[in-house]
């Protein structure tokens, strides 16, 4: 399987750190502690901009094969720094959190999120996560299963037509859907997908304008009325008219009374003041521009690795005629189905949906003797992470074993029963390890396992497919695959 990690790019090689490269007494006479990482020299002016707007991975990637766990790299006028050490990894996102903010890779966020759980810190996202957290509770999410299960149903309905013409289907835009059903029954009361016509292309359109990429469209001052500035505005303003109808349809009664909607309406501030219609608003456009895009992105990333590789397709085949013998899978039924969440993992290892998680420091830091100044910027690679031969036999390889509990096998070190809990964190970690996480493992597999029971899904030739670096990792330019229905098995006993 090709991936952008089989695709070299040449950087400059930095001189290893030493007396050279130590950090300079500051202005007030101290010494800092900690040296300054290795990584690439670049141009003066601009340092690796150019390959990181070309191909954000290939970056990410080889800075970690030729620097370590730890490199600097200038991106325009920021020098920001890698980590894929584990250890480092868990530094920053748990261990020292309080010196890590959201910072200005999140600025582009807030054209669409606005001021939610995600682009938030403090005493503020602390507020905002204690009204959603209770409706992410691991029981509760198990109990609202029927409603993943009843929406893949009305998606293998939907699938019958192309499957009996034969007519290939593009699966990101039937994940995408699949998740928003389940995000809004399930979350929010209503279904999204009455609603899909509007908000489809305001998604499509603000996961690529959320990417600074320094283009001059995105550079030049709002008031210019360029075509770029009026779909901006045009695609914020259709987000935020939907979110203010469900408000609305909230407000006179609609929804369910235990949703996250009317919770929202009835939570308080700490004075005593009710949330503002545009505080509620922005949390919900966050719930759903980040909950349905990562879930569908994981379902679409695991369907497409199932249909690579043949070997893994018939093993899940047989686990699942074994357990369920093509009757519905329940929550309770996952138990009984490792090898299911073995591929689940795998996938979200190869492709995690959140490629990265940006964060700029508040105070000086020392991470691996290295110095992280005040106000420099973090950035967190799962991709990068996730592709690490020093920690992963094969990486670029499919291989759910490597995720089975007794798996010993590989490099030494490298067993499942070895690895760091910071080898592998598609989710993030720490306090802020995202909200989502169950909610997106309940759906992929429930969802994986009602489609691999009815449906065989095969690539169409001459379609190559690889990760797009937007807000999320998504497939470009598109993955389309042929539906076959499957024999239905024989009921098993259990």
């Amino acid at each position: 399987m090709s991936g952008p990690a089989q695709h070299g790019i040449r950087l400059s090689t930095g001189s290893n750190p030493t007396k050279e490269n130590s950090v300079p007494e500051s202005t007030d006479g101290t010494t800092t502690t900690g040296e300054r990482a290795p990584g690439p020299e670049g141009k003066f002016l601009f340092g690796a901009l150019s390959s990181f707007q070309k191909d954000t991975l290939k970056l990410l990637l080889e800075l970690q094969r030729q620097y370590g766990g730890i490199s600097r790299v200038k991106l325009g006028p920021y020098e920001v720094h890698q980590i894929t050490e584990p250890e480092h990894v868990k530094h920053v996102l748990q261990d020292n959190a309080k010196n890590y903010v959201r910072g200005k890779f999140y600025r582009g966020f807030n054209l669409f999120f606005g001021r939610g759980m995600l682009t938030t810190d403090g005493a503020e996202w602390k507020a905002k996560r204690a009204v959603s957290q209770p409706f992410f509770h691991k029981v509760k999410l198990r109990a609202n299963a029927g409603i993943i299960t009843d929406t893949t149903n009305d998606l293998l309905e939907k699938w019958a037509k192309p499957s009996a013409d034969k007519e290939p289907v593009d699966i990101t835009n039937d994940m995408m859907w699949l998740a928003m059903g389940v995000l809004g029954t399930m979350l929010l009361g209503v279904d999204l997908r009455d609603w899909s016509d509007r908000l489809m292309p305001a998604v499509r359109f603000s996961f690529k304008a959320m990417i600074l990429t320094g283009e001059v469209k995105q550079m030049l001052p709002r008031w210019i009325p360029t075509k770029y500035q009026r779909d901006l505005k045009r695609y914020q303003q259709d987000l935020n008219d939907v979110m203010d109808e469900i408000i609305e349809l909230h407000r006179n009664g609609g929804g369910r009374p235990d949703d996250l909607v009317n919770a929202l309406l009835a939570a308080r501030k700490e004075n005593g003041d009710p949330w503002s219609q545009r505080e509620i608003r922005a949390e919900l456009k966050t719930l759903f521009l980040a909950g349905h895009e990562t879930t569908g992105c994981g379902l679409t990333w695991t369907l497409y690795a199932i249909a690579q590789y043949p070997e893994v397709r018939r093993e899940l085949e047989a686990e699942l005629a074994g357990v369920l013998g093509g009757r519905v899978p329940t929550a309770e039924d996952l138990t009984s189905l490792p090898f299911l969440r073995q591929v689940v993992d795998e996938a979200l290892r190869l492709y995690p949906p959140i490629w990265l998680f940006p964060r700029d420091a508040v105070a000086d830091d020392t991470i691996g003797g290295y110095h992280i100044p005040a106000g420099s910027t973090v950035l967190i690679p799962p991709y990068a992470a996730h592709h690490n031969p020093e920690t992963w036999d094969n990486p670029e390889a499919f291989d759910p074993k490597r995720f089975c509990p007794a798996h010993q096998g590989g490099a030494e070190g490298q067993g499942q029963q070895n690895r760091d809990r910071y080898a592998y964190f598609p989710f993030g970690g720490g306090a802020r390890k995202c909200i989502g996480m169950d909610l997106a493992l309940l759906e992929i597999q429930l969802a994986v396992a009602m489609i691999v029971q009815r449906y065989q899904l095969s690539l169409v030739p001459g379609h190559p497919v690889t990760p797009g670096a937007l807000v999320s990792l998504r497939p470009l330019p598109q993955v389309l695959m042929t539906i076959t229905p499957v024999t239905q098995p024989a009921a098993a006993t259990r």
